[in-house]
């Protein structure tokens, strides 16, 4: 094999390694696919109540962003509806002690 023809399948080569850059638009779209939801949560007596909340709800498989607020006491999560539901998050933070309902 040639020098000449060595490069050349060098290069034909290459280019097909920087194909699965144009992929990028199909990420984009699985973001845009996230729900969000605001839940009323009860027995929050206490400023800690919040982190207590957050961490149980993060540990959910899909969570993408949790937003605690203990003077509302509500929660804002925003997650993947493939990988969890509304029903689980409520779940999860009722079984720690903190019943919820989902806002209207």
């Amino acid at each position: 094999m040639t020098i000449k023809t060595q490069f050349l399948l060098f290069s034909l080569l290459s280019g097909l390694i920087h194909i699965p850059t144009s992929y990028a638009e199909s990420s984009s779209q699985a973001q845009n696919s996230n729900q969000s939801i605001v839940l009323d949560v009860q027995n929050m007596t206490c400023a800690m109540c919040k982190f207590t909340i957050k961490k149980a709800l993060t540990s959910v498989e899909g969570t993408k962003e949790v937003s605690v607020n203990f003077e509302d006491k509500t929660a804002s999560i925003t997650f993947n509806p493939q990988k969890t539901n509304t029903k689980a998050l409520i779940k999860v933070i009722t079984n720690a002690g903190y019943p919820a309902t989902e806002q209207p």
